[in-house]
Protein backbone atom coordinates (compact mmCIF):
# COMPACT_ATOMS: atom_id res chain seq x y z
CA UNK A 1 0.00 0.00 0.00
CA UNK A 2 1.35 3.32 -0.89
CA UNK A 3 0.15 6.68 0.69
CA UNK A 4 -0.28 10.01 -1.15
CA UNK A 5 -0.16 13.35 0.82
CA UNK A 6 -2.07 16.58 0.22
CA UNK A 7 -1.69 20.05 1.82
CA UNK A 8 -4.44 22.36 2.03
CA UNK A 9 -3.15 26.19 2.94
CA UNK A 10 -6.05 28.09 4.27
CA UNK A 11 -6.86 31.55 5.78
CA UNK A 12 -8.65 32.29 9.07
CA UNK A 13 -9.60 35.52 7.70
CA UNK A 14 -10.42 34.81 3.96
CA UNK A 15 -12.75 31.78 5.33
CA UNK A 16 -10.84 29.79 2.92
CA UNK A 17 -8.81 27.24 1.48
CA UNK A 18 -6.66 26.98 -1.96
CA UNK A 19 -7.39 24.24 -3.88
CA UNK A 20 -5.24 20.96 -2.85
CA UNK A 21 -1.42 20.38 -3.29
CA UNK A 22 -0.79 16.97 -4.06
CA UNK A 23 2.73 16.07 -3.22
CA UNK A 24 4.35 14.25 -6.34
CA UNK A 25 6.37 11.45 -4.18
CA UNK A 26 4.13 8.80 -2.89
CA UNK A 27 5.22 6.75 0.17
CA UNK A 28 5.55 3.34 1.48
CA UNK A 29 4.27 3.87 5.19
CA UNK A 30 2.08 6.38 6.46
CA UNK A 31 4.61 7.53 9.14
CA UNK A 32 7.21 8.59 5.98
CA UNK A 33 4.00 10.37 4.86
CA UNK A 34 3.22 12.46 8.00
CA UNK A 35 6.95 13.06 8.69
CA UNK A 36 7.27 14.84 5.21
CA UNK A 37 3.89 16.65 5.77
CA UNK A 38 4.97 18.22 9.34
CA UNK A 39 8.54 19.18 7.35
CA UNK A 40 6.99 20.65 4.73
CA UNK A 41 5.01 22.70 6.49
CA UNK A 42 6.99 23.89 8.43
CA UNK A 43 9.22 25.17 5.72
CA UNK A 44 6.30 26.86 3.70
CA UNK A 45 5.29 28.70 7.29
CA UNK A 46 8.51 29.91 7.97
CA UNK A 47 8.87 30.83 3.41
CA UNK A 48 5.59 32.79 3.95
CA UNK A 49 6.79 34.28 6.84
CA UNK A 50 5.65 36.10 9.99
CA UNK A 51 4.07 38.75 8.29
CA UNK A 52 1.59 37.32 6.11
CA UNK A 53 0.88 34.64 8.39
CA UNK A 54 -0.64 37.34 11.07
CA UNK A 55 -2.04 39.39 8.76
CA UNK A 56 -4.17 36.66 7.37
CA UNK A 57 -4.00 34.42 10.29
CA UNK A 58 -2.68 31.56 7.10
CA UNK A 59 -2.22 27.80 8.98
CA UNK A 60 -1.79 24.74 6.52
CA UNK A 61 -3.62 21.26 6.81
CA UNK A 62 -2.54 17.74 5.41
CA UNK A 63 -3.43 14.27 5.36
CA UNK A 64 -1.68 11.00 4.10
CA UNK A 65 -4.25 9.39 2.04
CA UNK A 66 -3.99 5.43 0.94
CA UNK A 67 -3.01 6.06 -3.14
CA UNK A 68 -5.58 4.48 -5.13
CA UNK A 69 -3.73 2.25 -7.60
CA UNK A 70 -4.46 2.39 -11.39
CA UNK A 71 -6.20 0.08 -13.05
CA UNK A 72 -4.46 -2.77 -15.45
CA UNK A 73 -6.21 -3.02 -18.38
Amino acid sequence: MKFTLAFLLCSYVAETCLPPHIWETQFDTEYDCLVKGYEESLLKIQEIGPDDINTHRMYIKFGCYEAIEELKL
